[in-house]
């Protein structure tokens, strides 16, 4: 059975039925995802581990009684999002969260598009730059709807903001990018990339 070419309703299905290989699909599909994620709030590697391991546990534990009728990905998201969280501002070795989210590398996930679109590591790092003119907030919801290909409904779930704040918040900031790239001498070749990358 092809897991990949199920839609999530019906792969959600078979795991609620206990499953284990529909499982270890969507553990092998967004857990990558979800290290990714977790960097973006902690350095510690080890810790965004039994996060996201603590995450897998509790939603098969939870097979039967737990109902994901449309993004199984989205549910893993929030859910790893909200434990990661509450435990980098629970352990007293953890470096406080807003001033580590100041401090994060969000660039790298954008770097990485780049790169494998062949732009070259001169305009990768204009584009740091460029991020770094950005609020926190501006990078991780770019972050979720263009890296991740979240909604705008599931971002505004996951960061709790409104939508139409949401909007707001993105437009802003690729307008930022794309008018710090544009005076930057930039590349016409990697602006159009950005451009179509971030189209709203």
């Amino acid at each position: 059975m092809k897991f990949d070419q199920l839609e999530d309703h019906v792969l959600w299905e078979l795991i609620s039925k206990g499953n284990s290989k529909a499982f270890a699909h969507i553990y092998n599909a967004f857990s990558s995802d979800l290290f990714k994620y977790g960097h973006k709030f902690t350095r510690d590697s080890e810790l965004i581990s039994d996060v996201i391991q603590d995450v897998y546990v509790h939603l098969w534990e939870s097979r039967k009684t737990l109902s994901i009728q449309k993004s199984i990905k989205f549910y893993l998201l929030s859910s790893f999002r909200r434990k990661l969280v509450r435990k980098i501002k629970t352990d007293k070795n953890q470096e406080a969260l807003e001033d580590f989210h100041y401090n994060v590398s969000w660039q790298e996930s954008f770097e990485e598009v780049l790169l494998e679109n062949q732009i070259s590591l001169e305009s990768s790092i204009k584009v740091t730059k460029a991020l770094e003119n950005l609020s926190v907030r501006q990078k991780e919801a770019i972050f979720l709807r263009y890296i991740q290909e979240l909604s705008y409904e599931e971002i505004s779930a996951l960061m709790n903001i409104q939508v139409p704040s949401l909007y707001n918040l993105i437009f802003k900031g690729i307008k930022s990018m794309r008018e710090f790239l544009s005076s930057s001498n930039f590349t016409a070749r990697a602006i159009g990339f950005i451009s179509l990358f971030l189209a709203c």
